[in-house]
């Protein structure tokens, strides 16, 4: 079920420099106020830690994420990925996590190139050897 919200122009293009020229480590996204877009939050520069990332999940709040993780391969190589992640703190009131909910997918459909997603629901979760794993590292 869709929540009708709409993903904004920057999403997309902010993502695509993300996937093509490694420009951010992560981006964070937030739906707006107006309960009527998906925009982006924040932005982290290549090489921004695990900690900066998860520093920008508000405590008691939603939101959605593409993190770029490297990986290791089943053949022993290292390769990046992207990972989605849906970030609905279990502290957050059931409103937010609802629409959030409801709306991820107009978000995923419009950044194309993500096969794995990794939902969090509390700061235990926000694990990067598990988020590793789920984007396919061994």
């Amino acid at each position: 079920m869709s929540s009708g919200v709409l993903c904004a122009d920057e999403c997309l293009k902010e993502f695509e420099e993300m996937k093509i020229r490694n420009a951010y480590q992560y981006i964070v996204f937030k739906i707006t106020d107006d309960k009527k877009s998906i925009v982006i939050d924040v932005k982290g520069e290549p090489g921004a830690s695990f900690e900066d990332f998860t520093s920008k999940l508000p405590d008691g709040g939603c939101r959605y994420a593409v993190l770029d993780v490297e990986i290791n391969t089943k053949s022993g190589a290292t390769t990046n990925k992207l990972i989605f992640i849906a970030w609905s703190d279990d502290n957050a009131s059931v409103k937010p996590k609802m629409l959030y909910a409801s709306s991820k997918d107009a978000l995923k459909k419009t950044l194309s190139g993500i096969n794995e997603e990794y939902q969090a629901t509390d700061r235990g979760d926000l694990d990067l050897a598990e988020i590793k794993k789920k984007a396919g590292s061994v």
